[in-house]
């Protein structure tokens, strides 16, 4: 098919796509009164899921079974307390004569309403009643939930249209000539990255908070929703790590980490300073305190990473509300880097066991940034290869890495020691196209990509799902039910290693087939996981982004008593918990999943190029992989808007 027919095709299949989903608004219905008892207990709503059509009439007769809780539904301005017995206050305003605006609560028995917006509305509760508090929602669903039609439409429509367009061999991986180097174009940049004090400035500020947050986590609210350190780093951080770092800078968290910085410093005997030596030790022109060993080399993967970030899956909702456990977790961190700085040279830590590093290192393929030699003849020229082994003016590599040779982000931490230690100024720092690292080489590094996938999604399901009991099973410190808790490691563990690693193993042979058979269906497999790179960095995005929406205003609540000490430093220590725009979120994650899939299937197949010579060879090998990606986007679209 020709360019011009193709693009025709695709023009009127998003004209079905778009007119299919509108239409279902256009079907005639007769409303109804639906009457439903609604309890709320520890950590939900029963039911937890209530469907309606629009233009229905919802009466709702709440109870809780334990606590107070509270009600506040997404989009419709609805707010109550919600007591033992049936009894519920139900919040409303209303102006005096002079035009002043008051609030106060009806003591009521039902709270009646008419669903006149369609689509997916989150009531969640507003009281704080213990640990999984922010995480207690359910769902209002008023069909036709035309939003979540149209998603759905719009992803096969995409996952269609892009097969038929890369037929037509208009898509290409994206130029390394299409590159920014900041350095140049920011002479003020360059100036500070080369500055001794550099790294030592960007973490001091972090390796404050750190000790505050230790601090905090361990003598502070041991309610999470009134700790600073839960809402700053599983709220705000995890939400700009996804949102910022991650997409833009790749691993230039790395950078900033405060964790390591100790245990390096230590080995060094120094914060800033260079110690040279002439004569090389054991390859190296420093000195470091300690065996300075190397890491195993059957180690040197990121197995294990994977392994302890499956851990962390495991018990992500104790962590991400239980501040004693958040700094346990910091601690054990910090230890492990100081006494590893001792035994290994290097970042041995962050390269081989930190769960963070395993989800960035992948990850950081997709950003729009790289660290890269300006010109690689020029490294392959320079024997002293003084960016890996060191220099008078900087470090050698912690992170191990040759310039000369370093094509992909994975494992560069951003540090910046290169810059400092290179005598021919030959190292940059680029801006690039999105997706510009395409080729994955090992399959530590498949299972990492599908790991972080499901892991995306078992958050998703636990703690913004409307299930309470998947949230008790994950609960076990609170719950104490060692079996539930066990049932829900082996669901997330066959999960994340088993059930989808074997989907897409065989969908990789799948492709391997259908491309011809004449290449190695691991080599297949290799660029085929690529696709859920760019599917899970926006997928995780969906994912955080609104916590920040919801929660945000914790953020002021806890700056102003940073330590749960009853203190207001600014005044809003008691500020009102207000979620912002909540009605747009699931719209939000909506495009930002498909745009996760634009990037996954456009990038996907640029990856195949250097595997597979032929177009048709190509797009063959990408059908069933896109397939399989068009499926996982459309259960994320089910768990954030249907």
């Amino acid at each position: 098919m020709s360019r011009k027919k193709t693009l025709l095709a695709i023009i009127l299949g998003l004209a079905v796509a778009v007119a299919v989903p509108l239409s279902l608004r256009l079907l005639p219905h007769q409303p109804h009164t639906h009457v439903i008892d609604l309890t709320a207990k520890k950590y939900g709503y029963e039911p937890g899921r209530i469907v309606v059509k629009k233009g229905d009439t919802v009466v709702l007769r709440p109870t809780s079974m334990d606590v107070t809780h509270g009600f506040l539904l997404d989009g419709y301005d609805l707010e109550a307390v919600i007591k033992q017995q049936g009894l519920a206050y139900l919040k409303y305003t209303w102006t005096d004569d002079e035009g002043q605006l008051h609030t106060d609560w009806d003591k009521v028995r039902e709270i009646e309403f008419i669903a006149d917006r369609s689509g997916k509305f989150t009531f969640r509760c507003n009281q704080t009643c213990g640990n999984l508090h922010p995480f207690m929602t359910g769902e209002l669903i008023v069909q036709h939930n035309t939003p979540y039609h149209l998603a759905v439409s719009l992803s096969v429509w995409l996952t269609l249209s892009l097969l038929l367009w890369f037929g037509t061999g208009s898509v290409s991986h994206p130029p390394g000539s299409r590159r920014i180097n900041l350095l140049e174009a920011i002479p003020l940049l360059k100036r500070a990255v080369k500055a001794r004090s550099f790294q030592f400035l960007v973490i001091l500020p972090n390796l404050v908070f750190f000790y505050l947050f230790v601090l905090s986590a361990l003598w502070g609210s041991p309610v999470g929703n009134r700790n600073i350190a839960i809402i700053f780093v599983w709220i705000l951080w995890w939400a700009l790590l996804n949102t910022v770092f991650l997409p833009l800078g790749g691993r230039i968290w790395c950078l900033i980490c405060p964790l390591p910085a100790p245990g390096e410093w230590l080995a060094r005997k120094t914060i800033t300073a260079v110690r040279y030596l002439e004569k090389p030790v054991r390859g190296l022109h420093h000195h470091f305190l300690g065996l300075n060993k190397d890491w195993p080399t059957r180690l040197g993967n990121i197995w294990l990473q994977n392994a302890l970030f499956l851990v962390l899956i495991s018990f992500g909702i104790i962590l991400l509300t239980r501040p004693v456990a958040t700094a346990i977790l910091f601690l054990v961190i910090l230890a492990a880097t100081l006494g590893l700085s001792l035994v290994f040279r290097g970042r041995a830590f962050c390269l081989y066991l930190c769960p963070v590093g395993g989800f960035l290192s992948t990850y950081s393929m997709a950003a729009c940034t790289e660290l890269r030699a300006v010109d690689p003849e020029v490294c392959k020229e320079h024997k002293e290869k003084c960016c890996l082994v060191g220099g008078e003016d900087g470090w050698g590599c912690p992170w191990g890495q040759y310039l000369g040779k370093m094509d992909r982000n994975n494992y560069c931490g951003l540090c910046t020691e290169c810059i400092k230690s290179c005598p021919k100024d030959n190292v940059g720092i680029f801006l690039r196209p999105f997706g510009s690292d395409q080729k994955l080489k090992g399959f530590d590094e498949v299972f990492n990509v599908l790991i972080m996938l499901m892991a995306a999604l078992i958050f998703t399901i636990t703690m913004l799902g409307p299930w309470s009991g998947i949230k008790q099973a994950a609960n076990v410190t609170e719950s104490r039910q060692l079996l539930p808790f066990f049932i829900y490691l082996g669901a997330v563990m066959s999960l994340a290693i088993v059930i989808f690693p074997s989907i897409f193993l065989l969908a990789s042979k799948a492709a391997q087939r259908l491309a011809g058979g004449k290449v190695s269906w691991r080599e297949v497999a290799y660029r085929a996981a690529y696709i859920f790179i760019p599917v899970g960095i926006f997928v995780w995005i969906a994912f955080s982004l609104p916590q920040v929406m919801i929660n945000y205003s914790y953020i002021f609540s806890v700056i102003s008593d940073p330590l749960g000490l009853g203190w207001d430093l600014f005044g809003t220590a008691n500020y009102p918990f207000k979620p912002f725009y909540p009605e747009t979120i699931p719209a939000i994650q909506g495009v930002l999943v498909l745009v996760g899939l634009f990037f996954g299937l456009t990038r996907g197949f640029s990856s195949f190029s250097d595997l597979l010579s032929g177009r048709s060879e190509r797009v063959r090998a990408m059908i069933v992989p896109s397939l399989l990606a068009l499926v996982v986007v459309n259960v994320f679209l089910r768990l954030y808007m249907g």
